[in-house]
Formats: structure tokens, sequence, C-alpha cells
């Protein structure tokens, strides 16, 4: 006996409204000034970069919608299922934590570890129990995050690793 296939209109939803947002955001960046100033690349590629992931992931979750939901999600995760959520209070810290971390301690010790320090906290708080790895995590996609915004784009962020460098 096959299975049928359903639309889950809620996760269609999450979907399509990703689509939205996609398109709003590419119309939006396809009207920055093209003009590139002293940085190597123009206001608008960042946007425009995220408006074609957004693109994408929305197509990916719409498809996963109208072909049986989306595909690796639970039963009782489901937003269909209509039973009351559980509140992960703990992960919520944690991320709230990182946060405010980052807020602190941005000018202290530099963008690099700080945002490292908040990515270990966060995955602290979507339930990683390996810090020194997540810092580590943390640092690789950082680093290529501010050589991306300072040399690329112009902007000037804190320091590297703290005001000694």
């Amino acid at each position: 006996m096959g299975t049928t296939s359903r639309i889950h209109f809620r996760q269609l939803a999450i979907g399509v409204f990703l689509l939205i947002v996609g398109a709003v955001l590419a119309y939006g960046a396809k009207h920055f000034p093209v003009d590139k100033g002293y940085s190597i690349l123009g206001p608008h590629v960042f946007p425009m970069a995220i408006a074609g992931y957004l693109f994408l992931v929305g197509s990916l979750l719409s498809w996963q919608a109208v072909s049986g939901g989306f595909h690796n999600l639970d039963a009782d995760d489901d937003a269909d299922a209509g039973g009351a959520k559980v509140s992960n209070k703990a992960g919520t810290f944690w991320v709230s934590c990182g946060i405010l971390v980052e807020a602190l301690l941005i000018t202290q010790i530099g963008f690099v570890l700080a945002s490292s320090i908040l990515f270990a906290l966060a995955a602290r708080g979507f339930g990683s129990k390996r810090p020194l790895r997540d810092v580590g995590i943390g640092l690789g996609l950082t680093l290529p995050l501010f050589w991306l915004f300072t040399s690329g784009l112009g902007l000037a962020l804190p320091s590297l690793v703290g005001p000694w460098i």
C-alpha cells in the first residue's frame, strides 16, 4: 500500500516567507549604488548573497512541505501536530549569555575572540558538550568574516583579538 503525501501548510508558509524575504532583500540590494568606493566589494554583494541563500533555503523548505513535510523532523516536533511545545530554558539561557558576553567584551578582547565565545555559548545552548572544539569552530568562522568585512567591505570592526592587535 502506498503512502500519501500531504501538504503541510504551516511548513509551506515558512518556506514561502523565506522566499518573500529573499526577494525583498534582493530588490533592495539591486538598488544599492554599484560604486565600490574604497572597498573591494560593492555594498550590494553581501545582501545579494544572503538573498540568494534565503531563496535557496525557502525553495528547499517549500519543496519539502509539499512532498510530505520537513525531512528529519520528528513527529513530536511537527508544528502541524498541535501538541504543546516544551521550552528549552537552559538553551535560551546559554544563547542569551553568549549575546551578552559578545556585547560586553567585543571592545575589550576584540571581534574574533568575543564572537568565538558567542559561538561556543550558542552551541552549548543547542546541546554541544565540547566547548574547546566550539571555540575552535568559532575562530574558524569569525576570522574570515573579520577579513571580509574589514578588507572586503572596508568596515571598521573592533580589533582582531583585543586592543593589542
